[in-house]
């Protein structure tokens, strides 16, 4: 028996062009249940591509050369795809780019020379790690969205990133070293400007929960 889904992606007319909005059906959906949404709704709804005029996102490239903020759970979802082992510096190497500026810390999908991000195959225009692909990724869908899909993204991203944030610089002190970064300007990195958030101490998107994450004014407009 299939499970009843938790979170809808429901479709929204903006003009001509359809797009999307989300509706939780649950307290207990969790970050997972709104990626399956959100993958549903590429599969089934009508959506209107903004960039790729086709039907759906099969070798177009155009977002793969943007910046993709990783989260903590998407660090184990692609150290199992990659079959990668040892620390989190070693992974973050291998698959990221962090900057940092001053206090500021931004770990994303590492790109190569042309831009582009290093996973995607350049002949077919594909992503080579399309299973484990990050959430930011799965959750740009390339249509209209209403202001409360954007706030869900938002706010998932940025925190689960913050807490990938978190364990790179308390891993890094516990070894007793210096968080190696990949480009800085004037670091001042505090491992007390990182606090614990919802996703401390989970490893996967079904374990997150989004009343966890949301504001409560933006999670009460989007629960039934």
């Amino acid at each position: 028996m299939s499970r009843v889904a938790q979170v809808l992606a429901l479709p929204k007319q903006f003009g001509k062009t359809g797009g999307y909005d989300l509706q939780v059906v649950s307290s207990q959906a969790s970050v997972q249940d709104y990626l399956d949404a959100l993958n549903r709704a590429v599969e089934e709804l009508p959506l209107s591509r903004s960039r790729n005029k086709g039907t759906d996102c099969a070798g177009c490239d155009l977002c793969c050369g943007e910046r993709a903020p990783l989260t903590w759970p998407d660090i184990g979802r692609l150290r199992k795809h990659l079959g990668l082992n040892g620390e989190l510096q070693s992974l973050l190497d291998r698959v990221a780019h962090i900057a940092v500026d001053g206090p500021v810390v931004d770990i994303t999908l590492r790109r190569a020379e042309d831009g582009h991000c290093c996973f995607l195959d350049r002949s077919k225009k594909l992503c080579t790690i399309y299973p484990a692909r990050p959430l930011v990724c799965q959750t740009f869908i390339c249509c209209n969205g209403t202001g409360r899909a954007a706030g869900v993204r938002k706010w998932v991203v940025n925190l689960g990133e913050d807490e990938l944030v978190r364990q790179w610089l308390q891993q890094a002190a516990a070894r007793g070293e210096k968080p190696r970064y990949h480009w800085g300007n004037r670091p001042n990195l505090r491992l007390d400007d990182w606090q614990p958030n919802a996703f401390t101490g989970l490893k996967q998107y079904c374990q997150v929960l989004l009343k966890d994450i949301l504001p409560p004014d933006l999670w009460h407009k989007l629960l039934k």
